[in-house]
């Protein structure tokens, strides 16, 4: 769990660089013309996809350092069309913290995996307003590097590599790509995240802001791509869900929240027997539950997210979740992607991926196919980031909600990212910006005027709100979205 290092205690993982890159190239089956393909330029029909968005090597800069990204990345999409008027309805480019698979497994698509395991319809798919496009960053998920010529270094797995900075960049170029491929999809474009995906967002709306100054990076590539595009489209609202935003502020803000009295209060009122701990999080942690959700054992919680993660790695219960077959899938065959690496190796959290391999072929040794995380996240690589230590993202953060229409969720039995840190975090590093509470928003005062942060409360989630809640998500993200079309007509 990403964030078990800040309120709790991250259990050590393995981190592994894999070679082995011996098999000879090979092509995997294109997709049919029904399952459309990427790169098709918007001349095919809007349907179901997925494949790879391929980001060349290039430089950049990281605090006035230049760092080579010497691979080719194979950035992992899936895209699922709006059920009707594809074409006019609203882009969603969404991910968890490290990948897409809990957001893609629980409440946005349209079909979901159950607490067994399986697979059903869901009433609730997101795709009844909008466009979704998953997309999975730099090693996460289904994506992979490639290098040319050579085995991978340790430089390729390095932390500049796997940092913050270069992780919105990546999953910028990916969606700007898939969007410029994809001509027919004109709608508003909205960032939608869950997690440490509050800090991919928070640089990637800076990004597209060119508010460069912000972060301790510079990337000639992305700003290159960024020449000519509509960048108002882009900004049409970021939707965060328990995010992670401020930084070290946030941190602090977090452990004063499970001091609270009221916070106290209901983890123990959850509880069949008293607790003497006087901080919630000790108290949830001492008596066997989830910090990312109080209500649900640790066991019951791992075990929901263990049983998502299974499910999109079989075959036979994937093709709903993704709305096209593995092997459809050009550049995940076995033949092509052994040829690639990740720099992670598996662990206990991750599930065997037999069928995978039968299907689509074997991997070099200690390579895996799908890892619902990456080198950049904590006790897998990454070890004292700036978004844990430093403010810069809050500081990014405060300056993209002047301009960018913003939805926060609270829910309500998380002790991972409690909502109620948010705006104290804010107060800690906002200046000479004032920030306000009231029940469904949060004010910030800038010297130009107001705006309001949307706050949406679910009282029987924690921080998986699309697993817990998804049709009151659903319904909240529908009235806010025509809100804002209206808005902005």
């Amino acid at each position: 769990m990403w964030l078990d290092g800040i309120v709790g205690t991250l259990p050590g993982y393995g981190f592994a660089l894999c070679f082995g890159l011996t098999l000879s190239l090979g092509c995997g089956k294109q997709p049919s013309s029904a399952e459309g393909r990427a790169g098709d330029g918007g001349a095919g029909p809007i349907a179901a996809q997925a494949g790879f968005i391929q980001l060349s090597p290039r430089t950049v800069s990281l605090y006035g350092r230049d760092v080579s990204i010497a691979t080719t990345s194979k950035i992992f999409y899936n895209f699922r069309p709006a059920d009707r008027d594809a074409a006019e309805r609203p882009v969603i480019v969404l991910f968890n913290g490290f990948a897409s698979d809990v957001v893609r497994a629980f409440g946005t698509g349209p079909y979901s995996v159950q607490p067994d395991g399986s697979v059903a319809a869901n009433p609730d798919s997101l795709t009844h307003t909008a466009n979704l496009l998953y997309l999975e960053p730099r090693q996460a998920g289904f994506s992979y590097d490639l290098t040319s010529g050579r085995a991978p270094s340790a430089d390729d797995c390095s932390q500049d590599v796997f940092s913050e900075y270069v992780d919105a960049a990546d999953v910028l170029l990916a969606a700007l790509q898939f969007t410029r491929q994809h001509t027919a999809l004109k709608g508003p474009v909205y960032w939608m995240g869950e997690s440490y995906a509050g800090v991919r967002i928070s640089w990637i709306v800076a990004y597209l802001r060119q508010a460069w100054a912000l972060a301790p990076y510079q990337d000639e590539t992305l700003q290159s791509a960024l020449a000519g595009v509509d960048r108002d489209r882009y900004l049409s609202g970021q939707i965060l869900l328990q995010p992670w935003l401020v930084g070290a502020a946030h941190a602090s803000a977090i452990q004063d929240a499970c001091r609270s009295p009221g916070l106290l209060a209901a983890v123990q009122a959850s509880l069949s027997g008293a607790c003497t701990d006087t901080d919630a999080c000790a108290c949830a942690r001492a008596s066997g539950r989830s910090l990312y959700d109080y209500a649900l054992t640790a066991q019951e919680l791992d075990a929901r997210l263990f049983a998502a993660d299974a499910a999109q790695v079989s075959p036979a219960r994937a093709e709903a979740l993704y709305g096209v077959r593995f092997e459809s899938i050009a550049g995940l065959a076995g033949s092509e992607r052994a040829l690639g690496f990740k720099c992670s190796a598996a662990d206990p959290q991750t599930p065997e991926q037999s069928a995978l391999v039968s299907l689509l072929g074997p991997l070099p040794a200690g390579q895996s196919y799908n890892l619902a995380y990456s080198p950049l996240t904590p006790g897998k690589g990454s070890t004292n980031p700036d978004w844990r230590t430093q403010d810069l993202v809050g500081a990014a953060f405060l300056a993209n909600a002047e301009q960018v229409a913003t939805f926060v969720t609270d829910g309500q039995r998380d002790l991972v990212v409690p909502e109620s840190a948010l705006a104290p975090a804010l107060r800690a590093i906002s200046g000479a910006v004032t920030v306000s509470e009231s029940p469904f928003e949060i004010e910030l005062g800038y010297p130009s005027g107001a705006q309001a942060l949307t706050i949406r409360h679910y009282a029987s989630s924690g921080h998986m709100i699309t697993m817990s809640e998804p049709r009151a998500l659903a319904a909240d993200l529908s009235a806010w979205l025509d809100e804002h079309s209206r808005s902005s007509r």
